[in-house]
C-alpha cells in the first residue's frame, strides 16, 4: 500500500509501522538492518510547474469568465471578490514558488500519477523536502522532484526555469511578502 503525506511524520510512522529498525551490536552501537526510502520533492518546482500547466490555465480562465460575467451584470461586490481572490492566489503562488509554502492542492491535480512515481522510485512515502525536520540515518531520501514536475507536462522553458530556481535556496516568507508587484 502506498501512502502520501506532506509532513515529516511519515518518516517516523514508516520506521515504526514497517519495522525498519536498528539492532544493537556488541558495543551497544546501532547497526542498520534496512533503509526506509522516502521520496522528497522541492515544492517550489511543483509550484512553477503548476503555474504553467493546463490545470492552472483552466482555473485562471474560470476566474476571468466569472469576473467578466460579474462586471457585465454590474455586480461590483462579486467582481471585487473575484479580484481579491486573484490577488490572494498570486500572493500564495509567490510564497510557493519562491518559498516553502505547501503545494498539496496542486499535487491533488496529479494524484493519480503519484502511485506510479512512487513505484518507479521504490518509495513508500512522498513528502516535501522542506517538511523534513529530522532524518534518521536509516531513512534514504530519494528526490522525485523531476518526476512530479513531469506530471504537470511542462514545456522546455518551464523546465529551464525550474532547473535555475532549485539551484538557489528558498526565500524566507517575510522577504517574499516585502516584494511588491
Amino acid at each position: 500500500m502506498r501512502i502520501f503525506l506532506t509532513t515529516a511524520a511519515a518518516v517516523s510512522f514508516f520506521l515504526g509501522a514497517f519495522g525498519v529498525a536498528k539492532a544493537a551490536d556488541d558495543n551497544g552501537q546501532a547497526a542498520e538492518k534496512g533503509k526506509a526510502r522516502v521520496g522528497t520533492f522541492d515544492s517550489r518546482a511543483v509550484a512553477v510547474a503548476y503555474a504553467s500547466s493546463k490545470f492552472f490555465n483552466e482555473r485562471l480562465q474560470q476566474m476571468k469568465t466569472q469576473l467578466a460575467e460579474a462586471e457585465a451584470k454590474g455586480d461590483k461586490e462579486k467582481a471585487d471578490q473575484i479580484k481579491a481572490q486573484g490577488k490572494s492566489l498570486q500572493e500564495q503562488m509567490h510564497l510557493q514558488g519562491f518559498g516553502t509554502a505547501s503545494v498539496k492542492k496542486y499535487l491533488d491535480v496529479v494524484k493519480d500519477k503519484l502511485p506510479a512515481i512512487a513505484k518507479e522510485a521504490h518509495v513508500d512515502f512522498i513528502v516535501s523536502k522542506w517538511d523534513v525536520v529530522y532524518q534518521d540515518p536509516a531513512v534514504e531520501a530519494v528526490d522525485v522532484t523531476e518526476d512530479i514536475v513531469k506530471a504537470f507536462e511542462p514545456n522546455a522553458q518551464t523546465l529551464k526555469s525550474i532547473q535555475d530556481l532549485i539551484k538557489h535556496p528558498p526565500i524566507a516568507e517575510e522577504e517574499i511578502r516585502k516584494i511588491k508587484d
